[in-house]
């Protein structure tokens, strides 16, 4: 039996569940309620999407095994997605360009992102 809190393996983990993360907060799954408690945000260009270190770093994840953060821990998926991407300054062009677009996110959800949010993104020459 697997155990649903092992870490990604791969990169294609890590798109499949930004994806599946999208897709929860379009069906306004539990973790719409959830969005500010995430501080490391992900982003991959080729699908223009976000996801949280915390949720995106478990095989297999969706909102009702993520079960509000329970026996995980945001050490451990960063630790893991270090390997694919990098965090960016936070006053760097770039992170304030990838910032605005994860507020208007957020705003769609009457949210706002944590202040002490950072954004990661692919390291260079890695694409998806």
């Amino acid at each position: 039996m697997k155990i649903i809190d092992d870490l990604v393996t791969s990169l294609a983990e890590v798109k499949s569940n930004i994806e599946q993360f999208n897709q929860d907060l379009k069906a306004q799954t539990d973790i719409v309620n959830q969005l500010t408690q995430f501080k490391h945000w992900y982003y991959i260009p080729s699908i223009d999407s976000f996801g949280p270190s915390k949720y995106i770093g478990y095989k297999d994840m969706d909102t009702e095994r993520y079960d509000r953060g329970k026996r995980k821990t945001g050490v451990d998926t960063e630790r893991e997605l270090k390997q694919w991407f990098i965090k960016l300054p936070k006053e760097s062009q770039k992170s304030l360009e990838l910032m605005a677009e994860l507020e208007r996110l957020f705003f769609t959800f009457d949210k706002w992102p944590r202040s002490n949010a950072y954004i990661h993104v692919l390291k260079n020459g890695i694409r998806i």
